[in-house]
């Protein structure tokens, strides 16, 4: 619920959705009729590794357990000036203390959100 809210908020826009899949992503996009996979990294060298591990489960999966055709996938990198935020560095400021980790927040994520991923970590 938290990201809908990030994403209603934050773009201008009535084309994106938000949804929480349980198994393999390429199914929940074959029923839904999708086309493309965008997903977005920092850069390469930061989630590459994991980025192609899905890759490769999502192009084998269909082949093999489908039997379908894989949706390919476009990668979206982050502006440079975003690459070092990550969720461990969420967790991390919001589990410090000191300072109301909702203000330390302000500068990562969109302000109406950050009261309520501080409270989540």
């Amino acid at each position: 619920e938290l990201l809908r809210r990030m994403i209603r908020e934050s773009l201008k826009t009535s084309n994106v959705r938000v949804e929480v899949v349980s198994g393999y992503i390429w199914r929940f996009a074959k029923k839904e009729g999708a086309s493309i996979f965008f997903r977005g990294i920092r850069t390469w060298e930061k989630d590459g590794k994991e980025e192609r591990t899905l890759q490769i489960l999502n192009t084998w999966g269909p082949l093999i357990l489908g039997p379908t055709w894989p949706v390919p996938t476009i990668y979206l990198e982050g502006k440079p000036e975003y690459n070092h935020i990550s969720s461990t560095l969420i967790r991390k400021i919001c589990n410090e203390g000191g300072k109301a980790p909702k203000d330390s927040l302000a500068s990562l994520v969109p302000g109406s959100v950050a009261g309520s991923i501080a409270k989540l970590y």
